[in-house]
């Protein structure tokens, strides 16, 4: 900018210095007192957004789109449509900022015959703001396509923020649309490290929001809330009202998680308040849904009554049937509560339609579908009819399929853990245990670590008392005592509430043996880490000639663990062998090690060269001849 634009630079200077709090009064009152030309609207607009005033960049902008539609085919039309249309995607008008893309595009057509440096940063800044345009319509291969155009296109160009941005986007789509956290997490963390180094406030700010957001769908809480302090407080200082209640529905969430009802519902009552203000219809049928919610956790009926003759308010006023699924929903969530039949019935029937409605968002036919698991299970606890089952799981092989298709792996995680609940009240143990080892693969899969601790908990309980198990299976006790021993209603509640519980405490094992087979079955090494078991030699040599028949069995039925008296067993492929590990305690940390020993075996040539030679002659490896592997037990295994 020139001279006489000093006010303008002055703003961007001070963004450029993290300044963001005092740029808001000096734009407040340029836009009052001051009439700009197009080459000043233009870079206003660009400074709004800046700051996520999204409304004032729209408006901007569509002033210097008019005015430089005089100037044909000129740059800052460019400029002027793109900012346009990033503001009416950030306020949820995409039909309208469409159309201005395909403007664009016509612009840009006129003026390939003249290349420049800031040609090529307006087609990186097009092609995000189109990756963000598609990502908000959820198409997933063209949303990636755009935004690595533009970090491609942005780092050619060497511009630190706007590479940022486009790291930034690549986080978002990681996070909400591939479920990949790991590079979610990867992409905000670069954006903030950019963020950080140019002192870019609004970047950091955003790259915060999504390190919450993982920490949050991982279930480590206390870490999500630590995140969203920051943006917070940025968010609502530079009055971004969008992404501040973005925030605030998210920590509520997290509070509804750990259980902390009243602060839950503190944040979304103050939601509802703001979004009044903003008139902003459907945000406040959002809010009201998850105060129903939250008011029926608590127990407090004529609180979630209140919310709901709320969303029916609302739907007078929109008349659309996506408000009147919500408030279907909220309805069949109040009639499950009262005690009568009829009304319970009524509940089951509204959530079926839901259900079974195409249109019907993802989220309500999950929790439809969960609710209806549980009025069933209420039914079950109260006849002992066991054709109840039956009818439970059709819903739950659903509630997997949507869970999967809809990327909600929390969901489909804790999906598994019920079904083998049920396959337990079916005395299928062996079912039971195959779901559950099924359930702590996705999770790890997915990087819930919390969850893994939980469901390897509940796979350590189950085998200390198959013995228990086995019991009521021959003396074929009434379903009462069964449902008291799986905690069916715990999980279901877990469920419908959306709680992390309490993360169990890890307390290493302590190693036993550990043993390599070859896929012939015959040992090609074995350690003993424990002294007292040598003296066990009835028990040894039973695990021995035992181990070719029960290892057969349990890899056949998708299972990788089992319990040998006192001894829990883990055993994992690796290429050509089969890895055993014989300990006593918890399984999480165990596990956690066998596969650090398999990771290393396969990334030390020299270790599993020798492990495939001795396997051709079988011969057994003496540590003596392999000091590597003798150094990675005692590393691994031994902590040394």
């Amino acid at each position: 900018m020139s001279n006489k634009d000093e006010d303008l630079n002055t703003v961007e200077t001070l963004l450029n210095e993290g300044r963001d709090f005092e740029v808001i009064p000096i734009l407040n009152k340029l836009k009052e007192k001051r009439t700009f030309n197009l080459s000043e609207e233009v870079f206003l607009s660009s400074l709004l957004i800046r700051i996520a005033d999204w409304e004032n960049t729209v408006k901007i902008a569509e002033q210097a789109y008019k005015k430089a539609q005089k100037v044909k085919y000129s740059p800052q039309i460019i400029q002027a449509l793109l900012n346009q249309a990033y503001g009416l995607i950030r306020i949820g008008n995409l039909e309208e900022s469409s159309k201005l893309l395909e403007k664009s595009e016509v612009v840009f057509k006129e003026l390939t015959n003249n290349p420049s440096a800031k040609l090529e940063e307006l087609k990186a800044y097009q092609a995000y703001i189109k990756g963000t345009h598609l990502f908000f319509l959820g198409n997933k291969e063209e949303t990636l396509n755009y935004y690595k155009k533009s970090l491609e296109l942005r780092k050619r160009i060497g511009n630190k923020r706007l590479i940022a941005e486009s790291f930034l986007g690549l986080s978002n789509f990681y996070r909400l649309l591939e479920m990949d956290f790991e590079k979610a997490f990867n992409y905000a963390n670069k954006c903030l490290e950019i963020g950080e180094e140019i002192h870019d406030q609004r970047l950091k700010a955003s790259a915060h929001f999504n390190l919450g957001s993982i920490y949050y769908f991982k279930g480590e809480l206390e870490k999500g809330l630590s995140y969203y302090k920051f943006p917070l407080e940025y968010f609502e200082k530079i009055n971004d009202t969008y992404s501040y209640l973005g925030i605030m529905n998210n920590l509520a969430l997290i509070y509804r998680a750990k259980g902390e009802l009243d602060t839950a519902i503190g944040l979304l009552d103050k939601c509802i308040k703001l979004s009044e203000n903003s008139k902003n219809n459907w945000m406040l049928v959002g809010y009201n849904v998850g105060m129903v919610e939250l008011s029926l956790d608590k127990g407090e009926l004529e609180k979630a009554k209140e919310h709901s003759e709320r969303v029916k308010e609302l739907l007078d006023i929109e008349k659309t049937p996506y408000i009147n699924r919500d408030y279907n929903y909220t309805q069949a969530l109040i009639l499950k509560k009262s005690p009568r039949v009829q009304n319970r019935a009524k509940a089951e029937n509204l959530l079926r339609t839901l259900i079974q409605d195409d249109d019907t968002v993802f989220e309500i036919k999950i929790e439809g579908l969960i609710h209806l698991c549980d009025l069933l299970i209420d039914e079950l606890k109260i006849t002992s009819e066991m054709e109840i089952i039956k009818e439970i799981k059709p819903l739950i092989r659903q509630l997997l399929l949507l869970t999967e298709k809809s990327k909600s792996y929390w969901y489909y995680t804790q999906t598994y853990v019920l079904q083998a609940k049920l396959s337990l009240l079916t005395l299928d143990i062996k079912n039971a245990r195959k779901l559950l080892t099924k359930a702590q693969y996705i999770a790890q899969n997915y990087g819930f670590d919390p969850l893994v601790k939980i469901i390897s908990r509940e796979h350590d309980n189950l085998l200390q008392k198959l013995d228990i198990w086995e019991k009521i299976k021959d003396s074929e006790s009434p379903l009462t005592d069964r449902l008291k021993l799986t905690n069916l209603d715990e999980q279901i509640t877990l469920m419908i509430q959306k709680r992390r519980v309490e993360v169990p405490e890890v307390i290493e094992e302590e190693p036993i043996m550990i043993l390599v087979i070859s896929e012939a079955g015959i040992p090609t090494f074995s350690k003993l880490f424990a002294e007292s078991f040598l003296v066990e030699d009835e028990l040894i040599s039973s695990f021995l000639a035992a181990f070719n028949t029960f290892s057969g069995e349990l890899f056949s039925e998708g299972l990788e663990r089992a319990s040998f008296g006192n001894y829990t067993l883990i055993m994992k492929p690796i290429v050509n062998f089969l890895v055993c590990y014989l300990f006593k305690g918890q399984s999480y940390s165990a596990q956690k090690r066998i596969e650090k020993f398999i990771e290393e075996i396969e990334r030390n040539k020299e270790v599993l060269d020798k492990f495939n030679e001795y396997r051709t002659t079988n011969r057994m490896i003496k540590l003596e001849n392999l000091p590597k592997l003798n150094s990675l037990i005692k590393h691994i295994f031994l902590n040394e």
